[in-house]
């Protein structure tokens, strides 16, 4: 081979080495209307849409698909008002809705639902003030909101065990107060991620003990400030995508440093859209990019050489659960080649629900009881190693 062809050869090993991000829609137009400032969560595998602000109205519609592409109405009126700037969780295995803008007032009211059809007040008045364009996360078996808007900013953080009776963690988080900015939870803390603070903002900021101290993981993050943007926690990553006005998409694996795995992605720069992860891949549908959108994207993620590092450890070995869904207890098979220490479930917020230390490295077989842990969806990992396997429990 000549050396022209291996120069050639390099080019071509070091482009697909660098590709980035590819962004596929899944339809122009959903089921449900064009909105912003609605919301979404993951709920009996499915993606759920709700509420939100569809011209000229607040609507208080909820919709879901096991797709992206076909969408079907849950309701058109569900008990909660129509509203904007809300939040959704899923939690105790039911889809809540949480506080918001009614057009009117703002609201300090939540609900919740097992079906997305029927739905119930947990109480129309919660510890916190009325508020709208907060965060809400699961973390620590809790619901949590924190910051939100209500003619003066907010930095408070409080949660909740039940939705009903909510307890304040602080008063003034050591981050500035602010709305429109993104929480996720990611190595077992809470973060919150830009936002308005009286200007946009690219700060980041993480808390590992019940919400009471905040730590700023950086001042200013690589990605340019904003607010209305969304974030994801995928592939072991936190994701921040769009927001006010560009259509970027960046990524960090510690809060404090952040790459680029686009500088325009395939839907339009927008913000006050939805963003979600499932069936392995990255979902933003609708938002706001001078007219409302009801469009839905996905993406599986980066290409080339980042995501090649995750596929290579993945692919080192493979983890066997079994029964799967499980009862009382579930079995790990693990290849002898692998002298694993520690064994973790997680719940689908990242959060270490159980560890299991390995008593002899011989033994590549482990039996874990199931006590204590509720009916849902859980990752079983070895070690700190990319690959995990998901495990169903249903009592």
């Amino acid at each position: 081979m000549s050396k022209y062809k291996v120069i050639i050869l390099i080019l071509l090993l070091i482009g697909s080495l660098n590709a980035q991000m590819t962004w596929t829609r899944a339809t122009i137009n959903a089921g449900w209307s064009i909105r912003h400032g609605h919301t979404s969560v993951i709920f009996d595998n499915k993606i759920w849409v709700m509420g939100g602000y569809s011209v000229p109205v607040n609507k208080n519609d909820v919709w879901y698909s096991s797709n992206g592409v076909n969408w079907t109405q849950a309701t058109a009126n569900a008990g909660w008002s129509g509203r904007i700037g809300h939040t959704s969780v899923v939690f105790d295995n039911k889809m809540w809705v949480i506080g918001g803008h009614d057009g009117t007032n703002y609201l300090n009211d939540v609900w919740y639902s097992t079906d997305g059809v029927s739905w119930t007040q947990a109480t129309a008045s919660a510890g916190w003030s009325v508020r709208s364009s907060h965060t809400s996360v699961v973390f620590d078996n809790k619901i949590w909101v924190m910051g939100g808007n209500a003619s003066n900013l907010r930095n408070d953080v409080w949660y909740s065990s039940n939705g009903v009776n909510w307890t304040q963690a602080t008063a003034n988080a050591q981050w500035s107060a602010r709305f429109y900015h993104t929480s996720v939870i990611f190595d077992n803390k809470m973060w919150v991620i830009g936002g308005y603070a009286g200007s946009p903002r690219n700060d980041v900021w993480y808390s590992s003990d019940t919400g009471v101290t905040w730590t700023q993981a950086t001042a200013n993050a690589g990605w340019s400030a904003r607010y209305a943007h969304t974030s994801v926690v995928f592939n072991n990553k936190m994701w921040v995508m769009g927001g006010y006005s560009p259509n970027d998409v960046w990524y960090s694996t510690d809060g404090v440093n952040w790459t680029q795995a686009t500088a325009s992605a395939g839907w339009s720069a927008r913000h006050f859209h939805v963003s979600d992860v499932f069936d392995n891949k990255m979902w933003v549908m609708g938002g706001f990019d001078n007219t409302s959108r009801n469009d839905v994207w996905y993406s599986t993620g980066l290409n080339g050489i980042a995501d090649n590092r995750q596929t290579l450890a993945a692919n080192r070995f493979s983890l066997e659960v079994y029964p799967n869904p499980a009862k009382s207890f579930f079995v790990v098979r693990i290849p002898s080649s692998v002298k694993s220490q520690a064994l973790k479930i997680f719940d689908v917020t990242g959060k270490v629900i159980k560890e299991i230390l390995r008593s002899a490295q011989n033994d590549n077989t482990i039996r874990v009881p199931l006590n204590g842990i509720k009916n849902g969806v859980y990752f079983v990992k070895v070690n700190n190693e990319l690959v995990k396997e998901k495990l169903v429990v249903t009592k």
